[in-house]
């Protein structure tokens, strides 16, 4: 563990607090570390499956889905990128929000004994939770851009824009994080509506298909489109496919919604785990 020493300071600014997490950087590796081999601890392949999992999982879905399905749901819109592409470009973000914001909202209790030991920054816990999610990530968006290289060849400048879709995710799921877990604390059925309502978000974001095939086909129902708008992981994905596989950044209305709701959920996250994090330990 960290060397660095944590004092108990009650009513701290939000810029001293965010100082404070920067200076406990140390202890956000130490916890990334420490869950990443405990969860290999006991494989005998160890961290070469962080590798194995998510290349099998591609693989798996580029021959089902992009072999036996892609025809037909092209068919539907008229979809010009190769289906494999479409579909690996919305699984691994969406894998990455999904797996990282579950272990988020029970990274405090599943940390009780940490918790009840020392004082640090609360924030800490459920951000270093995400660590393995990015790793899963990475590699995952190793393997599309290889596939995407061996495709459509060496991408262009859209893949610069990829990083600032990433970053309005990781706005969004770091408020939805500090939201649920803190409220997980205080209310355990917390954990089991995020689980109901990552399964329902799974179909609700344009991830085995396109926003375009929801267009076409639900083109009698507006009211359709209206609910998957409330959706800011459509505009992210969306995002996504835009600057990866049609080489630009997406336009305004596009992103615009996810923007702003990224920035009102960090907000509001903020707020509702500095208010629960002084008791969080007398809960636990």
């Amino acid at each position: 563990m960290s060397s660095v020493v944590y004092s108990n300071v009650e009513g701290r600014g939000f810029g001293r607090e965010l100082r404070t997490l920067v200076r406990s950087r140390g202890l956000l590796w130490d916890l990334v570390s420490k869950d990443l081999r405990a969860r290999y601890r006991n494989a005998v392949m160890g961290f070469v499956w962080a590798v194995l999992q998510p290349l099998l999982m591609m693989l798996i879905l580029y021959f089902v889905f992009g072999k036996i399905f892609a025809g037909r749901i092209a068919s539907i819109s008229g979809q010009t990128h190769p289906y494999e592409l479409m579909l690996l470009t919305g699984l691994i973000f969406w894998q990455f929000f999904a797996s990282a914001l579950g272990r988020a909202t029970t990274s405090l209790i599943d940390n009780a004994d940490l918790i009840k030991k020392v004082y640090f920054p609360r924030e800490i816990i459920p951000i270093a939770s995400m660590g393995n999610s990015v790793v899963n990530l990475a590699i995952g968006f190793a393997v599309l851009m290889t596939m995407y290289c061996w495709i459509e060849g060496m991408p262009g400048i859209g893949l610069l824009w990829v990083g600032v879709i990433f970053a309005i995710q990781c706005v969004l799921l770091i408020g939805l994080s500090l939201l649920c877990s803190s409220l997980n604390v205080r209310f355990r059925d917390v954990g089991y509506a995020v689980d109901v309502a990552l399964m329902m978000g799974f179909y609700a974001t344009p991830i085995f298909y396109s926003i375009e095939d929801v267009q076409h086909a639900a083109v009698n129902y507006p009211v359709v489109m209206s609910i998957l708008a409330l959706n800011p992981l459509v505009g992210i994905v969306s995002g996504y496919r835009t600057a990866l596989l049609d080489n630009t950044f997406p336009a305004l209305d596009q992103i615009a919604w996810p923007i702003l709701c990224s920035l009102a959920v960090l907000v509001i996250g903020i707020a509702v785990f500095r208010r629960y994090s002084p008791t969080i330990a007398d809960h636990l």
